[in-house]
């Protein structure tokens, strides 16, 4: 391959720099003119493509990362970005192709589950996620109702780990959030449990798990961050409820009758009560 010249090698790495400083309007600039000008060289089309993808913009992020393996067939960045972006654009065989390579096929169901980090406002949440393929997931926590996510949701998901999500009892890879892919039939309720204990919460969560409901407590909840920088690799820790006379919880139904009913059958096993039933729009 022809080395490029040190004059694009400086422009390279000051693209990397507004790149870093998430500058990417310029950047962009940066990286085409060096393309137009060192066809040959595939750093600057694989970048193009990375910004591209974070801008979830699939056509560009999908026609770049396609020219930079072209030039570097073993960039697997590139190839993973790839099947990211077929799946994205609802190109089944080229995402089937591009898995493949890595070892996997379109839908794998054993895949380990992992927690993804979603802005909305100004904010981001730490969602579980069950993943459904290599770039897919089903979204098992309960979002905030602002945020334009529920229970449910399947959404596209990046392969770089951008910190872990710890609790007592585990241990998950975060990744970023691409997009949603197919919106839930699940809606999302809350109420206020009153004087329920982590035995009353058990048994509401279980009465959820029979009826295949969604269920969170949103009192402690750690879902919800300021957005900054943390580092390259964070720690977000989830802390379990303490016991509260007033708790609120948030259920996720397909309709407000069957968020009732669950609700009504703990107050008829835990003889506690619940207040403030509430259903959000999403």
């Amino acid at each position: 391959m022809q080395e490029p010249s040190p004059e694009l090698k400086a422009l390279y790495e000051k693209a990397l720099q507004y790149e870093a400083a998430r500058d990417h309007y310029n950047a962009v600039k940066l990286y085409k003119r060096i393309v137009k000008e060192a066809r040959y060289w595939a750093p600057p089309l694989a970048r193009l493509g990375e910004v591209y993808k974070y801008r979830q913009e699939w056509k560009p992020a999908l026609y770049y990362n396609k020219k930079a393996v072209s030039l570097d067939v073993g960039n697997q960045t590139a190839w993973w970005n790839i099947g990211i972006a077929a799946t994205a654009l609802k190109r089944g065989r080229l995402a089937r192709n591009v898995w493949a390579k890595f070892g996997f096929s379109t839908d794998e169901p054993n895949l380990s589950p992992v927690s993804v980090r979603f802005y909305s406002q100004g904010q981001f949440e730490i969602l579980w996620v069950s993943r459904l393929g290599p770039a897919r997931g089903f979204v098992r926590n309960i979002p905030h109702p602002g945020s334009g996510r529920r229970y449910g949701d399947i959404v596209l998901i990046d392969n770089v780990v951008q910190g872990h999500h710890t609790s007592d009892s585990y241990r998950l890879p975060v990744y970023e959030e691409l997009g949603l892919l197919k919106i839930s039939h699940y809606r999302t309720f809350s109420c206020v449990l009153q004087s329920a204990s982590p035995q009353d919460i058990k048994i509401l969560q279980q009465l959820c798990r029979d009826e295949n409901l969604g269920f969170e407590v949103w009192a402690n909840a750690s879902y919800a961050f300021a957005s900054s920088y943390f580092g390259d690799t964070p720690e977000y820790y989830f802390h379990t409820f303490e016991p509260q006379s007033e708790l609120l919880v948030a259920v996720a139904a397909p309709r407000h009758e069957a968020a009732r009913e669950v609700l009504d059958s703990w107050k008829v096993i835990s003889l506690k009560t619940y207040t403030d039933f509430k259903a959000h729009q999403v």
